[in-house]
């Protein structure tokens, strides 16, 4: 079953407008970020210990194919490996005072109009919030990827994203690499994977993921049949699916900046994620579950 096909804005394939329709949605969305902070303080007084961390959409331009997105796929040698992430985590002591020092213009590493009009909102405490977590994402993307913070441009920040089942919330920004970088990856990512937003508009790229999970977790869950849309990229070995947080982030920043309709995606179009043996280990399978029997019993 295929679905209506909506064709790509052109202006996904214009270098210097793309970036200014972004900069001006973002500015005219609010973040929200004073509220959730004082969300996550009203339940940090309660004893409910919240972590929250940075990570950026990264955007650049390929003659080729337009405005595409670069995410990391994380390596076998971390929690949940083979998905794919924005380039970000949580945050170190010293990320309040490179963002600090970003919002008052003073680390001249990172520019873009995003940050100039910032300082200039009158929401000047979302502000703060958003360059506090903006630092940890550039910190952490260097560390990742080797992308330098002199070869991105700040264009604002999306709407923070709540995982309820772990306490944690994830701030993002977004940017825009401007001229080549030096890649160079670290332990924790196996390589870039690059997906061009125009291809987000080809809905039979769309699917529900379905994977098995270990009977702990299904029985803490409380379903049967675990499924989540998806999207998927490229083909063959080449193939990578895009789900969960990320891919829900993508689709957020796509519907404030171009209204992009979300596809209807038909039941029986399923594909399977293979889970690596140690997915579900760790502190990761600890919190998930108790996350979910939390939920189970609201």
């Amino acid at each position: 079953m295929s679905i209506q096909r909506i064709d790509a804005p052109d202006i996904l394939f214009k270098r210097d407008e793309f970036p200014r329709l972004v900069q001006q949605r973002l500015r005219e969305y609010p973040h929200g970020f004073a509220d959730r902070r004082q969300e996550i303080q009203d339940q940090e007084a309660m004893g409910v210990r919240i972590s929250t961390s940075g990570v950026i959409l990264l955007l650049r331009f390929s003659e080729s194919n337009g405005y595409e997105i670069i995410l990391t796929k994380r390596s076998a040698h971390v929690v949940q490996p083979g998905d794919l992430s924005f380039p970000g985590g949580h945050t170190h002591a010293l990320d309040k005072y490179r963002g600090f020092l970003i919002a008052a213009g003073l680390l001249p590493c990172i520019g873009g109009k995003g940050l100039s009009e910032g300082r200039r909102s009158a929401d000047r405490e979302g502000f703060r919030i958003a360059t506090d977590y903006l630092a940890t994402a550039l910190r952490e993307t260097r560390e990742e990827t080797g992308i330098r913070p002199r070869a991105i441009r700040y264009l604002g920040a999306l709407p923070s994203y709540g995982m309820v089942s772990f306490r944690r919330v994830i701030y993002p920004a977004v940017g825009v690499v401007v001229g080549p970088f030096a890649e160079c990856l670290s332990w924790e990512v196996e390589r870039l994977v690059i997906i061009g937003l125009a291809q987000l508009y080809d809905p039979d790229r769309f699917a529900w993921i379905r994977f098995d999970v270990p009977d702990d977790i299904r029985d803490a869950s409380g379903r049967s049949e675990w499924n989540f849309p998806c999207f998927v990229s490229g083909q063959g070995r080449e193939r990578e699916i895009l789900w969960g947080a990320t891919f829900n982030m993508i689709l957020t920043f796509l519907w404030i900046v171009l209204g992009f309709p979300i596809p209807d995606i038909p039941g029986d179009r399923q594909v399977t994620k293979e889970i690596p043996g140690n997915y579900f280990t760790g502190s990761f399978r600890r919190d998930l579950k108790e996350g979910l029997i939390r939920e189970k019993k609201k």
